[in-house]
């Protein structure tokens, strides 16, 4: 046998071993096949897929720009409604006056809203009726006592003043204006009452007490100066606080007398009627006091806890009355002295 017969056996035998080969896969692959005899080894490694995937897919991006679904909405209960709206529904007259009070409700909480941030206006405003009337009060109090003395008593009694001003804050009382009235004093005010008698005499003696250090400082103000002025100026501050001690309203007095009985304010009012008989001022201070020297006389300390006040607070505040006006007193007639000499 040549080489070139064995050669082309060996060909004919590779060519028929795989034509066996491809029968038998084609028999694999067709549907409804039971089995196959070729050995997983010999599929290729592209033909076998995974029983399970070793990862989950990764989450869904919407590309740029893409479509994104909008989340899912919350359910939520239906709003239930107010008073005031259920009325407005119903109608009629109560219906109406519903509608009134939401329409106020919902203009004037803009309004209330505005008016709290401007509340700096309303102090500035109180600042400037104040400085006002005080510059006020020393040009026409200068006309009849010239600029230096107007100057000195208006500054006295605007000390006497933050005097009573002082002690309502000592006493949680919030204060309100403070008015200067020329050829008659001041006067500050208060948003309430004490919430007793022993808070409003308090109240009351505290301006004559702090007046009365004011008017002895510019007292001892001439010793080192030797100007009559200081004497001057501190004999009319104690003038005024001693005036002011008259247990008659407006005056501190009037504050601290029903402390002993409200009825003292009735007899206060008619001393100082015999003493300032002809002097207007009185008469305008009486008028003005009406209201609380009759309201003393008909009150009744056994029954209104407001005039009910221990003894010994009755002692303490008698104590310093009396004291005090002795002091301004004497205060009074040595200045009154020194000027003579």
């Amino acid at each position: 046998m040549s080489e070139f017969e064995t050669t082309g056996q060996r060909q004919t035998e590779i060519e028929r071993k795989l034509q066996e080969q491809a029968e038998l896969l084609s028999r694999s692959a067709a549907p409804g096949s039971q089995s196959s005899n070729v050995p997983p080894s010999s599929i290729p490694e592209q033909q076998q897929s995974p029983a399970w995937p070793a990862q989950p897919p990764p989450p869904f991006q919407a590309p740029p720009g893409g479509y994104i679904p909008p989340a899912p909405e919350q359910f939520t209960a239906p709003k239930q409604p107010g008073l005031l709206e259920r009325w407005r529904a119903k109608g009629g007259v109560l219906g109406t006056l519903a509608a009134i009070l939401m329409f106020l409700a919902k203009v004037g909480g803009p309004i209330i809203l505005v008016l709290s941030k401007l509340k700096f206006l309303l102090v500035g405003a109180k600042i400037a009726l104040a400085v006002g009337s005080m510059i006020g009060s020393m040009w026409i109090d200068s006309k009849f006592f010239g600029w230096h003395l107007a100057v000195g008593v208006v500054l006295l009694i605007f000390i006497h003043e933050c005097g009573h001003a002082l002690a309502a804050k000592l006493r949680g009382i919030p204060t309100g204006i403070m008015v200067f009235i020329p050829m008659m004093g001041a006067f500050v005010t208060t948003k309430r009452y004490g919430k007793n008698l022993e808070e409003d005499a308090f109240i009351g003696i505290m301006g004559p007490v702090v007046g009365s250090l004011a008017s002895l400082a510019c007292f001892l103000m001439y010793f080192p100066t030797g100007n009559p002025f200081w004497v001057v100026l501190g004999q009319w501050g104690f003038f005024i606080n001693l005036f002011n001690l008259l247990p008659t309203p407006p005056l501190d007095g009037g504050w601290i007398a029903p402390l002993f009985s409200p009825k003292l304010l009735a007899i206060g009012a008619v001393i100082a009627v015999v003493v300032g008989f002809r002097n207007p001022l009185i008469w305008v201070l009486l008028v003005a006091s009406l209201p609380r020297i009759i309201s003393g006389w008909k009150a009744d300390p056994k029954t209104q806890t407001y005039y009910q006040v221990p003894l010994a607070v009755k002692w303490k505040f008698g104590v310093a009355y009396v004291g005090l006006a002795a002091l301004l007193a004497i205060g009074g007639s040595f200045t009154h002295g020194v000027m003579v000499q």
